[in-house]
């Protein structure tokens, strides 16, 4: 098997995917890892054979996804933050890269590890995969390496020893402070919806009008005027069903 994902990279790719995935979606203690799972796994299988590795246009495709996609998601969301409450969130964001630091600083000379080691660990313990990316294309760009690939892998060792600690480790700490603090984040999603992008609970509901006051009234109208954020899909008038739009007006028994 060893062999043939040797000799296989992209089936190699794939089966640490899937393999990931799945252990992704199993929960545990009410979580679960998600997508960082796949990293598990794929640190388990080069653990199996130093060999077992994908072309490099392969990692920087998927660095380059990764980024792409990442920014689709959560742009939004950060600038609508950002607004709102930018000085705060950048001040506790800089505040934790400074703790982080100093903490790998200070294992740098204790445990005397290599510079590429040592920040290889710093962008894994805060789990950013595009700067081990920026750091590689330093190192490669660098005469201040003897060996680059010695070092680019020390690079990648540091990271892969410190991203499971980065992904882990604030996992127990938010489960711990939950515990110990009593925290209750469904009123908490409630207090931060006021200053950050989080999406709302969407309810669904079928309702019969049998206000009078609101037959001939448009569904324009209806929304303009409601406090709450409503979208009409569908009217069932008798047997028939049509999408509504904002001239659509309601009649009695409308569904």
């Amino acid at each position: 098997m060893i062999t043939i994902l040797k000799e296989n990279p992209l089936l190699l790719l794939f089966v640490v995917s899937a393999f990931g995935y799945l252990l992704g979606s199993i929960r545990i203690a009410g979580t679960r890892l998600g997508v960082a799972a796949v990293l598990f796994v794929g640190l388990g299988f080069g653990a199996l054979d130093p060999k077992l590795q994908v072309p490099k246009i392969i990692i920087l495709l998927g660095l380059a996804i990764f980024v792409y996609t990442i920014g689709l998601s959560s742009g939004p969301g950060f600038f609508a933050t950002f607004k709102r409450r930018g000085a705060k969130d950048i001040i506790f964001v800089l505040a934790m890269l400074t703790l982080s630091a100093l903490a790998t600083v200070g294992l740098h000379y204790l445990f005397h590890f290599r510079a590429s080691m040592s920040a290889g660990m710093f962008a894994g313990v805060t789990t950013n995969t595009p700067a081990l990316a920026g750091l590689l294309d330093i190192i490669q760009s660098s005469d201040k390496f003897d060996d680059l690939g010695h070092a680019a892998k020390n690079a990648v060792v540091g990271y892969s020893l410190s991203y499971p600690m980065g992904v882990i480790g604030v996992m127990l700490a938010i489960h711990t402070a939950q515990k110990w603090l009593g925290i209750d984040y469904r009123k908490e999603e409630d207090l931060l919806r006021k200053d950050y992008a989080i999406d709302s609970q969407l309810v669904s509901r079928t309702v019969l009008i049998t206000n009078k006051d609101l037959e001939d009234v448009e569904l324009r109208t209806i929304t303009k005027n409601s406090d709450r954020n409503i979208l009409f899909a569908r009217i069932q008038r008798g047997d028939e069903v049509q999408l509504s739009h904002w001239d659509t007006r309601l009649k009695r028994n409308d569904k």
